[in-house]
């Protein structure tokens, strides 16, 4: 466990998750993934099961199109529809935001240690200058680590978690997108039945296939509730603690560096 909370600091709460739901937790996948104590390497797609995926993708999207003008009734679902768009889109441009903050944190922890590297060679230079060039570099390097640290927390406590809830706000457009499914399924049944029955052929047959599509709708309506609701209170607990442990980490790393330039500082005057 330990090393899946140093990989990802998300991923127990995952794993909880599909632990606490009623099927997925019945899962042989997930048992074997919970007892296998060896290294898990998995292999990459072939070209096969590439071109499968992007033909699936394909029709999805397309399907989704031709839903997207669907008529629903039910103002909670409109509702949640519209939210989870724009903030997809959202998350999506935040997500990108932070990456470019940890990589111009990384970025000033390379400048630091060229720095370093430039006064540790001027200390070898000119013997004037050693002890203060070499003392001058010794405080760089402090930096560049105290800097690597901080990127590396943003990457953890920030870009991980706008990349998990991107992935999550995926799954429940995705979710959404089979109710939609669904709805649409019933109201073709709806239709189909109507023809039947002016046909005077083949009723007992559609009404079954209508209540079998409204059972369907209403299992996932009833599942999609619960889920977005959950979503919804899950992603607010979880963004307060990032962004607590965050601003704590902020903390703590401007005064490390603070402390560190004020030391170098009262050691270059002694010298």
């Amino acid at each position: 466990s330990s090393g899946i909370n140093a990989e990802w600091p998300l991923r127990p709460g995952y794993l909880l998750r599909i632990a606490a739901h009623s099927k997925l937790r019945e899962d042989s996948n997930f048992r074997v993934f919970l007892e296998y104590a060896k290294d898990l390497k998995v292999r990459s797609k072939n070209k096969k099961e590439i071109i499968g995926g992007f033909f699936k993708s394909m029709t999805k999207n397309v399907d989704e199109a031709l839903l997207s003008g669907q008529k629903d009734k039910d103002e909670v679902f409109i509702e949640r529809r519209t939210f989870l768009e724009d903030y997809h889109n959202r998350i999506k441009e935040t997500t990108k935001k932070s990456e470019l903050l940890s990589a111009s944190t990384n970025g000033l922890s390379v400048d630091y240690m060229q720095v370093a590297g430039c006064l540790a060679l001027l200390s070898t230079r000119d013997p004037t200058l050693q002890r203060f060039m070499a003392q001058s570099a010794i405080t760089f390097e402090s930096l560049q680590k105290l800097q690597k640290r901080t990127s590396t927390d943003e990457d953890l406590k920030l870009t991980d978690l706008f990349k998990y809830y991107q992935r999550e706000t995926q799954a429940a457009k995705s979710l959404l997108y089979r109710r939609g499914r669904a709805l649409a399924d019933k109201e073709i049944a709806e239709s189909k039945l109507e023809q039947a029955q002016k046909k005077f052929k083949d009723i007992p047959t559609a009404e079954a296939y209508l209540e079998d599509c409204k059972i369907r709708f209403e299992s996932i309506s009833d599942m999609a509730k619960t889920e977005l609701e959950t979503f919804k209170n899950r992603r607010l607990e979880t963004y307060r603690k990032h962004l607590v442990d965050m601003s704590e980490l902020q903390i703590r790393h401007s005064q490390s560096i603070i402390s560190e330039l004020t030391k170098g500082l009262e050691l270059l005057k002694d010298l």
